[in-house]
């Protein structure tokens, strides 16, 4: 009887022991297999690190001796997608345990700060001798991590260093490990210590500031990848989210998440929404515009068209900018009458076909949450006119929210007019009379078109 059953079990033993190792063998080329090709992702991105910050050095440089606009303003869009590609870059290898935040954080303040410079007309608006000075500082700063990432790579390559055991040595306590890459890293971190000498000017130090603080109070709940893929294709008007890259930047004062696409004539689209409630806060991407087809008024339209289908309330353009065939429109939030500066959203589009080429919304984004309900102001706009200089010839006025010095919104009246040839905006507390701001107007005012 044991015979019998031993005969009948053994060979299911035998098939079952077989199966097991089959299974075994599979697993183990499957894991194999992933870690071969998580390894090779983290030798691409480290390797194109290497490559976006030789350019990165290289573009800055060439800003520093250029002096016509529309080369200056092509260095510093290149300097601008030059930091994207290195944040997505930082953003793809296994530091995600090591603070790394100081070099990105450089990375980010470098790519603001060359945005807004591009964004204006330099030939009206030039350079100023404090923007230069950034500049070269950027320059020398970018000169040094290029020459520690150099070295650093130079190791990987000439010790054949694997980023799999960066990750094994960051996630394990104790055990003795080859640090080389770590360490390399950890210097090129510490060289970023030296950044905050850089003065930034009080656009980025500002914007930085209340964004940092303005974060917590956005509403929603945090985006997931797939989420943050749907809302670019809909922005961008495509059906499908095919070919759309998203990564989540490490940890910082907010988080944020990073979205690429290359579109079918080969140009690179870039966007970053917050990782809470899956904002957008900036799109961009930049191609040879071809002759102007387009009139000012006719691209208005476009990019009111784009803020409305965005689902942005009633907004109001109040100026603009045109050059190398496009223009550029400031607009602003306008809530019963009322022009909400800080709710501001500028929109770039192309003369040549209407095609929208950069939204920049973070201010609207960061604060439209901290904007109060609009009170009944205490002085009419007869009251307030007497605060304004009898000299200026007005042109219009109406009410207006902007931030006063304290860094808290301010009711006021706002008071356009002429004094010879040049344009002001006054601003005087709807409350208490007193004259909070001045602003020489340096853009065309879209009452005109």
């Amino acid at each position: 009887m044991y015979r019998r059953i031993a005969a009948i079990l053994f060979p299911i033993a035998v098939i079952a022991l077989i199966g097991t190792v089959v299974w075994g063998y599979q697993e183990n080329q499957d894991k194999n297999s992933v870690l071969i090709k998580a390894e090779n992702q983290y030798q691409r991105a480290f390797h194109e690190l290497n490559f976006h910050m030789d350019q990165l050095q290289d573009e800055l440089g060439k800003t520093l001796v250029l002096h016509t606009r529309p080369s200056m303003v092509n260095r510093l869009t290149n300097v601008w997608r030059l930091t994207y590609a290195a944040q997505s870059d930082l953003a793809q290898l296994p530091l995600t345990l090591m603070p790394f935040n100081k070099t990105e954080d450089f990375l980010s303040k470098v790519g603001n700060f060359t945005f807004h410079i591009g964004l204006r007309d330099l030939e009206k608006e030039p350079l100023t001798d404090k923007e230069w000075g950034t500049l070269r500082a950027l320059y020398e700063r970018a000169s040094q991590v290029q020459t520690d990432l150099q070295k650093v790579q130079s190791q990987v390559l000439s010790r054949n260093l694997r980023w799999m055991d960066v990750e094994l040595a960051l996630a394990t306590e104790g055990k003795k490990m080859d640090t080389t890459i770590i360490d390399g890293f950890r210097k090129v971190d510490k060289t970023m210590e030296g950044y905050s000498e850089v003065d930034w000017g009080p656009t980025i130090n500002n914007q930085e500031a209340r964004e940092k603080q303005q974060y917590v109070r956005l509403s929603g709940k945090p985006a997931t990848v797939q989420e943050v893929k749907n809302k670019l294709a809909f922005v961008l008007g495509r059906p499908t989210t095919r070919g759309i890259v998203v990564t989540e930047n490490r940890k910082g004062d907010f988080q944020t998440y990073s979205a690429r696409l290359k579109r079918e004539d080969g140009y690179m689209v870039y966007a970053d929404f917050t990782k809470k409630g899956g904002y957008l806060v900036w799109l961009m991407f930049d191609r040879p515009v071809e002759r102007q087809r387009l009139s000012i008024g006719e691209a208005q339209n476009r990019a009111a068209r784009f803020l409305n289908r965005l689902g942005y309330p009633t907004m109001r353009a109040i100026s603009y900018d045109s050059s190398q065939q496009t223009a550029t429109f400031t607009y602003v939030h306008q809530e019963r009458g009322a022009l909400i500066y800080p709710e501001s959203v500028t929109v770039k589009v192309a003369l040549d076909n209407g095609e929208i080429m950069a939204l920049q919304a973070n201010d609207y984004v960061f604060n439209h949450p901290v904007m109060k309900q609009l009170h009944r102001p205490r002085l009419s706009a007869k009251q307030a006119e007497k605060a304004v200089n009898p000299r200026l010839n007005l042109e219009k006025s109406n009410l207006a929210v902007i931030y006063g010095e304290d860094g808290n919104p301010v009711l006021c009246y706002e008071f356009v007019g002429w004094l010879g040839d040049d344009q002001y905006r006054i601003f005087i507390n709807a409350d208490n009379g007193r004259e909070e701001f001045v602003d020489k107007v340096k853009k065309a005012d879209t009452s005109k078109l």
